[in-house]
């Protein structure tokens, strides 16, 4: 059972999780890492309080951004950490963290949107200097979140899905505007940081659930979605 419309559900539509009665991709709710309505984050919590009822096992995705010291008081991130707190109280189930899901997605809101349709547009736009933010392929997301659930029978944990190194934004915009054969134009600013994410079930499964990590990995990711 597949719960939820937008980019991680679509990306598993193809899976045999469709039709699967004894469990629960759950991918609804709040994504916009930037929500403040307080009616979203109640929305969210009531359709997960009225899916852990139901006694499935439940694969919920919350973010890796519970760990990023920045973020800790943001409204997104307090949500995320009380739905996490409901979920940890089921029978069964797996949390996955995501980084940057990248995918395609109308939502502007991302962050590889935002780049594009800046530098798509011309228009002038701020870049943290110090900011890195780490990117994985949306269906790389399912075919890990499969072989786990499938093959490791991970049970009652918190995993980090995500790709092994996080990049500069700076570097991201840089690999855009060699992607699109076009100038960004944007300013320096001296803000933003990084923080650590522990992926080591996820680097011990990558290969054989059929994900490469490498040094090109984010080059192709954005070739793959954003390409010409």
């Amino acid at each position: 059972m597949i719960v939820g419309h937008g980019l991680i559900a679509t990306a598993f539509r193809s899976s045999d999780f469709e039709n699967d009665p004894n469990v629960v991709i759950y991918a609804s709710g709040v994504s916009n890492s930037g929500e403040v309505r307080n009616e979203a984050f109640l929305r969210e919590k009531a359709m997960l309080v009225e899916v852990l009822a139901s006694g499935k096992f439940i694969c919920y995705f919350s973010t890796c951004s519970v760990n990023d010291p920045e973020l800790q008081d943001t409204p997104y991130v307090v949500h995320k950490k009380e739905m996490e707190a409901l979920v940890s109280s089921a029978k069964d189930y797996v949390i996955f963290r995501l980084p940057q899901v990248v995918g395609r997605t109308p939502n502007p809101n991302t962050l590889t949107n935002f780049i594009y349709n800046k530098i798509m547009s011309g228009e002038q736009f701020h870049v943290w200097q110090h900011a890195k933010r780490n990117l994985i392929d949306v269906d790389d997301v399912a075919l890990i979140v499969n072989y786990l659930v499938r093959n490791a029978s991970v049970n009652k944990i918190t995993v980090n899905v995500a790709s092994p190194d996080s990049i500069s934004i700076a570097t991201l915009v840089s690999i855009f505007e060699l992607v699109l054969n076009k100038k960004a134009h944007y300013d320096l600013v001296d803000a933003g940081g990084t923080y650590p994410i522990d992926i080591g079930l996820t680097s011990a499964v990558a290969s054989q659930a059929g994900v490469k990590f490498d040094g090109s990995y984010i080059e192709r990711l954005i070739r793959k979605y954003y390409g010409n």
